[in-house]
């Protein structure tokens, strides 16, 4: 039996502005549609701290100081692999030039509205009420 395991590392970042609002993404990608937050996957020389500022500020213009909230991992059976995601949040006072695939929401639009994926259950790490989600998929 090996111990040796291909891992994918992601990560994710809630983002909230002064007013109390976060930030959403609505992604038309096949892989992740829908409503979520800024993020991506680590680069194989870089950390996941400076992968998630990179992925941020590639994705919504913004330089945030993301702190972990925490980690969910999963079996993705597709790839043979295990995902790893780390999951930040950063506070904001800077601005987004707001479209349709990026703009601001209340806490209740965020806790209502259908999320990309497996978002939803991923909330009550951002929202700070867990630190850790397994995830058998």
């Amino acid at each position: 039996m090996t111990r040796t395991l291909a891992i994918e590392l992601t990560m994710m970042c809630l983002i909230k502005n002064t007013q109390g609002q976060y930030l959403i993404q609505n992604r038309t990608k096949s892989d992740w549609p829908g409503w979520t937050f800024p993020g991506g996957h680590v680069e194989k020389d870089e950390s996941i701290m400076a992968a998630t500022i990179r992925e941020i500020k590639e994705e919504t213009g913004l330089s945030v100081q993301p702190i972990l909230a925490g980690t969910a991992e999963w079996n993705n059976l597709t790839k043979e692999t295990r995902e790893l995601a780390f999951l930040f949040t950063a506070e904001t006072h800077e601005t987004i030039n707001q479209s349709a695939e990026l703009f601001w929401i209340t806490k209740e639009e965020l806790l209502t509205h259908q999320l990309a994926g497996t978002l939803s259950d991923l909330l009550p790490i951002f929202l700070g009420e867990l630190d850790t989600i397994y995830f058998e998929v």
